[in-house]
């Protein structure tokens, strides 16, 4: 009689940690394969969940909220809302401590500490009762700064009190140049504290800014908490009253305007109602990931439940149920899921602990306080469901093939043997598709390999190693002046004033050879432009483009770069063809630029550039008068230097514009050393403050590491990739194993009788193992064709030269053909074993089993 379910579930448990043991390769191959599954399932899920579903970590955080205006006919939010500030804060009873803030960077200047940007929120000072926390040293904004007149003060961030002012105890009352103004240090917060979003200094909002007309002003977020016992939708409700009252009493600039109330953290992101399925597709991702894999693993468990039979048929004849038998397996599967799922879980806590805040900072810059990405318990009891899942699949699938053999062999009236459990289509399929991945995922990572190499190698032209670069801004406007467009016009007077100012007095340092600017950096994004050249229009000497022998039309896409016209000297490149920039093209009326060999080769394919007339095309979805593009004559050619992003597919085509640094805005300043160029940094710092303090100096490396975010971003995803293919592969050739182990175990019979009557052994065994054998080869050509495909694919979209570059060459077809045969070697590999055992069957032995 089988026991009840809560006597029997803590032995087959036991029971599946012996079966670990007993058999250590499932054990290893089928849990590194359900523990990828589950870290991958973690990963996934914390990132979704940080996004979907943040978790404010203040006091009832859930009811701190952001109060915005929504322009309706623009479909945007209006960020200009100090006056409309002033309303909420005197009329709404639904919302209290209701505050805003201005986001800024402005640089830290103070005698003996490295000066520099910080991100400082101007804000009134009932933030601090929003989010609370007691200062490490003094004190945190209060009431009476946020008056006009009051003494300037400043609270630092606990990451600026350790790296500007190396934790100095005594930093309390210390003045400090915030721009062009001077404050004293008040307080100092702890460690984490970077309210509102990922601040580190926080100055007051003062009372004079406040009486701004009408969406004038400038950008502010507004916050505030919900009053006890009030819900969103209540306070939604009031803040409606209000919106169509105010819409009255200002109809020309509020007619479109919907005030809304949201959860405070879509301050940083509010995804649309079409944008949530397409994030969490990325859990349905990670979940049918888990399938797939947890399919090879019942692959591997129906191999061993399948050498198990005798013992099956056994425990059947003798009373247990299919639902008990099925229970076990199950069991067992939940053994090896749950240890996988620690593992699993460990690597996605390393993972997400080391390059969690990384991953994303690269890809969206500025990561708020709240995002704290870890294993949180949500993650865990998300994993756990995924170990079910996978055990459900790993386990109860081979279960149910095994019952209806071994229902088969109780009728036979036999325990072993070749009949019952068999291999049927669904397996043949799986071991197919395994061996194609196997085959096609090396494949993956020699491309990415390649990929790096290629953005290792991309040239830029010129000694870039020798070279420093960093990128120069200016503080925003004061928040009195922000709105004016003349405040605007006079910071771009004075950021082009200061950049000529560290020019000459970097340019005097001993060891500099060279100093120019660019707007963007060599082997940097840079803006992509549609042209026409004069001899596109039509009724002109030539009316269309004439298409190069491949075919192909010319290019009409460039990238573009605003240069100083000393900055081909500074590289040390000479001119190809033409003249360089002088001071002469920068007048207003001037009209000059230069291009690459790139746009000489792919826009006018060959031919002669200087002279030629060249403008920009209208961009997508405006309509611009012919007067208001105007047109460029082309006065010089230069080699390529790193105008494409080395993850762009083939050769950019490269056009240069003059300009005075700093009068369209930011600007990179490039320094040619001699030696180490970061050497060079103190200093750099030192005369930019000098110069101006309100200038923010950034992104400070030499000119050869600008690709290094990159790198790093691929290399990140080389790892992934590799642990993928090992686990594919180790897969892999376990389930071919598994597939040649149980047909030598369910043909032992066969085997020793054909023995006995004379046949030879090898021929017995190249009958027996031809379907698998056939099976992995079939797997491998897939896998091959898909790699082939792909290859293919990725040559025809590789210009070069205007030209579209042969599909393979002879090298590459025979490096394609070994690697086809390498891989069909090493899946062979796992035949090894179980054919040394079918050729050391003995009839006696194979009768006997019987």
């Amino acid at each position: 009689m089988s026991r009840p379910l809560r006597f029997a579930l803590p032995l087959d448990l036991k029971f599946g940690f012996r079966m670990l043991v007993k058999y250590p390769g499932l054990t290893i191959v089928g849990g590194l394969a359900m523990a990828f599954a589950v870290w991958v399932g973690a990963v996934v899920f914390e990132m979704v969940t940080a996004f979907t579903n943040p978790t404010l970590p203040l006091p009832a955080g859930d009811r701190v909220v952001q109060i915005r205006d929504w322009d309706v006919e623009a479909g945007k939010a209006e960020p200009r809302a100090l006056h409309d500030f002033v309303v909420w804060r005197e009329s709404l009873k639904s919302v209290t401590d209701i505050g805003a803030f201005r986001d800024v960077s402005i640089s830290l200047v103070a005698p003996g500490i490295e000066s520099g940007p910080v991100q400082v929120a101007e804000i009134t000072s009932n933030a601090f009762r929003i989010a609370p926390a007691a200062p490490v040293l003094g004190r945190v904004l209060a009431p009476a700064d946020e008056r006009a007149g009051a003494p300037q003060v400043v609270v630092i961030g606990y990451g600026v009190w350790q790296k500007r002012f190396a934790g100095d105890a005594h930093v309390i009352g210390r003045s400090v140049q915030l721009g062009d103004t001077f404050a004293t240090v008040v307080g100092v917060m702890p460690e984490g504290f970077a309210f509102p979003v990922s601040h580190e200094a926080w100055i007051p909002l003062r009372s004079d800014v406040l009486g701004q007309p009408p969406r004038e002003g400038p950008d502010v977020t507004v916050f505030g908490r919900l009053a006890p016992g009030v819900s969103l939708e209540g306070a939604q409700a009031e803040l409606a009253v209000l919106g169509r009252r105010t819409a009255a009493q200002f109809p020309s600039t509020h007619e479109h305007l919907l005030p809304q109330v949201r959860p405070y953290t879509s301050t940083f992101w509010d995804p649309s109602a079409q944008e949530m399925p397409l994030i969490y597709s990325f859990n349905v991702f990670a979940v049918l990931l888990l399938v797939l894999i947890c399919c090879n693993v019942a692959l591997l468990m129906f191999a061993r439940a399948a050498t198990r039979q005798s013992e099956l048929v056994v425990r059947s004849a003798l009373g247990a149920s299919r639902g008990r038998i099925i229970a076990q397996l199950f069991a067992e599967a939940l053994v090896l899921g749950a240890v996988a799922a620690a593992v699993g879980l460990a690597a996605a806590w390393f993972v997400l602990d080391r390059w969690g805040l990384r991953y994303l900072e690269f890809n969206l810059g500025r990561i708020p306080f709240w995002f704290d990405i870890g294993l949180s318990p949500l993650t865990v009891l998300y994993a756990c469901g995924l170990t079910l899942l996978g055990a459900a699949i790993a386990g109860v699938v081979p279960a149910l093939k095994v019952m209806k053999g071994i229902g088969a062999q109780l009728r036979q009236g036999t325990t072993g043997g070749g009949g019952g459990v068999q291999f049927g289509g669904v397996w043949t399929a799986v071991i197919i598709t395994q061996v194609a991945f196997t085959v096609a995922f090396p494949g993956i990572a020699y491309v990415e390999q390649r990929q790096l190499a290629r953005i290792k190698s991309f040239p830029a032209g010129f000694a870039a190693e020798e070279y420093l670069a960093a990128r120069l801004d200016m503080d925003v406007p004061d928040v009195r002046e922000a709105a004016a467009e003349s405040a605007w016009v006079a910071r771009g007077t004075r950021l082009a004033a200061a950049l000529e100012t560290v020019r000459q007095r970097v340019a005097a340092e001993p060891g500099v050879l060279g100093v120019t600017f660019v707007d963007r950096l060599p082997r940097d994004e840079h803006a992509e432009r549609v042209i026409e050249l004069e001899e596109d229009l039509p009724g002109a000497r030539q009316a269309a483009p004439v298409p190069s022998r491949s075919g192909q039309q010319p290019l009409r896409e460039v990238s573009t770069a605003q240069i100083d016209p000393s900055y081909f000297d500074v590289l040390k490149t000479p001119m190809l063809a033409g003249r360089a920039f002088d001071n002469g093209d920068l007048a207003p009326s001037a009209r000059a630029v230069i291009v690459d060999k790139g746009f000489v080769d792919q826009v006018l394919q060959g031919r002669s550039a200087v002279g030629r007339l060249v403008r920009f095309g209208a961009r997508r979805g405006r309509n611009v008068p012919e007067q208001e593009r105007p047109w460029f004559e082309i006065v010089g050619v230069v080699k390529e230097l790193g105008m494409g992003a080395p993850t762009q597919m083939g050769r950019a085509a490269g056009l240069y514009l003059p300009t005075v640094p700093g009068r369209d805005g930011p600007v990179n300043i490039v320094v040619h050393t001699r030696g180490d160029p970061m050497a060079l940094v103190p200093r750099l710092r030192a005369i930019s403050s000098a110069a101006d303090p309100t200038l923010r100096l950034t992104a400070l490396q030499s000119v050869d590491q600008v690709t290094s975010g990159v790198l790093w971003f691929i290399r990140l995803w080389f790892r992934m990739t590799l642990v993928l293919i090992g686990i594919a592969i180790l897969l892999s050739l376990a389930g071919i194993y598994s597939v040649l182990s149980f047909t030598v175990a369910r043909r032992t019979r066969e085997i020793g009788v054909r023995v006995a009557l004379g046949s030879d052994r090898r021929r017995v065994v190249v009958d027996i193992f031809r379907r698998p054998v056939t099976q992995v080869a079939v797997g491998v050509v897939a896998g091959g064709a898909l790699i082939g495909a792909v290859a293919f694919f990725a040559s025809t979209i590789g210009l070069e030269d205007g030209r579209i570059k042969p599909a393979f060459s002879a090298g590459q077809v025979a490096l394609y053909v070994a690697y086809v045969a390498f891989m069909f070697g090493v899946c062979l590999l796992s035949c090894v074993v179980p054919t040394r055992r079918a050729l050391g069957v003995q009839p006696t032995e194979a009768l006997r089993a019987e």
